[in-house]
């Protein structure tokens, strides 16, 4: 009889407590203390690279399947440079004089530093995100050269529009200079700027793709150039596709050279 009362009270509690009710997503958004705005990515699959049929692509995009097991939070929006000063105390970009700004002119060390400082602040484990975990979150879903489908133009993105792509490609306009963060559409998991503006740090060493299918790839363990992602203000078209690679070495600062943050929840 105890053991009978015994495992009803167990699955009594069972109830109000599913099985499930951990693997629930976090909040999809998120507000920081100095006000960067941040947006749950859940895990998934996705084939990271470039098919060989992609106009303009690059030897070292071989096309392979990653499989990312953890959600995380990206930054919706490029690092402003209110939100460098207010963690850093300066401001070192070249382009100023307008609000909200992406931060340029900071290197891969620097971003370490902005991310040590505010992790203290915060006590939260930012980071840049992974290569692979920028594509992902880049392509929402997408497999086409840019999330907005086959083509671009600087009516979507800050690039240099005195060039086109593909041999059927529209000039446009070429800024000369960076713009507001989100003053371009979003992609459909609401990051702004994933094309264009300023190139993105990236965490990993810049190195060859793997041969075959990989889960949550960190990249190579050591290398000359950190990896960078996007395309800037004044590059062409082609180094703002979804796949296209960049890097630089981790203490080289430009005005093309950004960052956005992202975190895995503990």
């Amino acid at each position: 009889m105890k053991r009978l009362l015994l495992l009803s009270l167990v699955v009594a509690l069972a109830s109000d407590f599913p099985v499930n009710a951990q693997k629930k997503d976090p909040p999809k958004n998120f507000t920081n203390s100095i006000g960067m705005k941040f947006v749950w990515i859940p895990p998934g699959s996705f084939m990271m690279g470039s098919p060989k049929e992609e106009k303009e692509r690059q030897a070292n995009e071989a096309q392979h399947k990653v499989t990312l097991t953890k959600g995380f939070y990206i930054g919706t929006h490029l690092v402003t440079q209110e939100q460098w000063q207010a963690v850093m105390g300066n401001n070192l970009s070249k382009f100023k004089g307008e609000k909200n700004l992406p931060v340029e002119m900071v290197s891969w060390n620097d971003c370490q530093e902005f991310i040590k400082k505010l992790r203290i602040k915060d006590k939260k484990p930012y980071r840049l995100p992974t290569e692979a975990e920028w594509e992902y979150a880049c392509r929402a879903g997408t497999t086409t050269p840019f999330f907005f489908g086959e083509t671009i133009s600087t009516d979507q993105a800050n690039y240099n529009g005195n060039i086109p792509y593909g041999r059927n490609g529209k000039k446009g306009v070429y800024r000369e200079k960076t713009t507001p963060v989100g003053s371009f559409p979003a992609n459909a998991w609401g990051l702004h700027d994933m094309h264009g503006n300023v190139l993105q740090w990236c965490q990993d060493w810049f190195g060859d793709y793997p041969q075959k299918d990989v889960v949550d790839p960190q990249g190579p363990d050591a290398g000359k150039g950190r990896v960078l992602r996007g395309g800037s203000w004044g590059d062409a078209p082609q180094t703002c596709r979804s796949a296209y690679r960049s890097r630089d070495v981790p203490g080289y600062r430009f005005s093309s050279h950004g960052f956005r943050l992202c975190y895995f929840v503990e």
